[in-house]
């Protein structure tokens, strides 16, 4: 792994980031790190490739992971998901985090929870959202229920991903229980991810806003060209890969009005990441059972760069 050598004291490793769906990990990890790495939306489920944020300061470097949602694998593309998850949280992290919701979990999603039982290194719970409780037994409740599924918890921090409240303390004891070691990443890195994968994530997040029900889950997006020309827009060209025949209609939508959507809304979003022009095509393809067939889901995970 890339890094150079850090002076006498120097804190260096990784903390995973683990929950259930729409638990708040990828604003925390945006929050954490002051800028933003992970795409959000209001639908469960959106990260799928583990990304990594790198937080650097006066000696120390704390990599944080934002892992996918637990999740019950139903295809070859989640057990991918899930083996992200369980790599980060048994073999990666120095450090864990569980972020959960203010109340208790459904039944069906605890079995999740469970598997952080056996974790070699320190669990922190983070009970997020604690700005849109108003009965502070909520907080209690859930505080009370996950110490008793896992006593090997260390400490408990109420937060607000959102706000930042009680994220100052948590990086404090954060930065405490890391160990002693060398930066494994140039110390002006802020992420192990290029700027293709971020192009295809912006498109992605707009697929969630612009489209509703199951279609942004049957789309996979695989960006094949990124140019950088000198004097020119950077040029980007982006697959969208949809499950079903069915679909493509729709993301095509009345006179081409969707795709131009999304794609004007990507390509905005591109731009501001970027810092510069960029000109961006979108093609529609339908790539049948793509969740399932394994050289898609290898070609797609060498081209995220994961």
């Amino acid at each position: 792994m890339p890094g150079e050598s850090g002076p006498a004291g120097f804190k260096a490793g990784f903390v995973a980031i683990a929950g259930l769906p729409n638990a708040g990990k990828s604003t925390l990890l945006n929050t954490l790190c002051g800028f933003r790495l992970s795409i959000v939306s209001p639908r469960p489920q959106t990260t799928r490739d583990s990304v990594l944020g790198i937080l650097n300061g006066k000696g120390f470097q704390a990599v944080f992971i934002d892992t996918p949602g637990m999740l019950s694998p139903r295809n070859l593309f989640e057990k991918g998901m899930a083996s992200d998850i369980s790599r980060a949280l048994n073999e990666d992290a120095d450090l864990a985090l569980l972020i959960t919701e203010p109340r208790l979990p459904p039944p069906e999603k605890r079995e999740h929870l469970e598997r952080l039982a056996g974790l070699k290194i320190p669990l922190y719970l983070l009970v997020n959202k604690i700005d849109q409780v108003k009965d502070q037994a909520q907080v209690a409740a859930a505080v009370e229920f996950h110490k008793n599924l896992l006593p090997s918890i260390s400490q408990v921090f109420p937060i607000s991903a959102l706000n930042g409240d009680g994220l100052r303390e948590l990086r404090r004891t954060l930065l405490a229980a890391l160990p002693e070691h060398p930066p494994y990443y140039p110390t002006d890195q802020s992420t192990d991810r290029w700027e293709r994968f971020y192009a295809g994530e912006i498109i992605r997040e707009e697929l969630f806003l612009l489209f509703s029900e199951e279609i942004p889950y049957c789309c996979a997006v695989e960006v094949d060209h990124f140019r950088e020309e000198a004097g020119r827009p950077d040029f980007i060209h982006a697959v969208v890969h949809v499950s079903r025949p069915s679909l493509k209609p729709i993301l095509l939508g009345a006179g081409g009005r969707a795709i131009r959507k999304l794609r004007e809304n990507s390509q905005a979003k591109l731009e501001k990441l970027l810092g510069r022009p960029a000109d961006l095509e979108l093609t529609i393809k339908v790539t049948k059972g793509w969740e399932n067939d394994q050289s898609f889901l290898k070609a797609r995970r060498e081209n995220a760069g994961g």
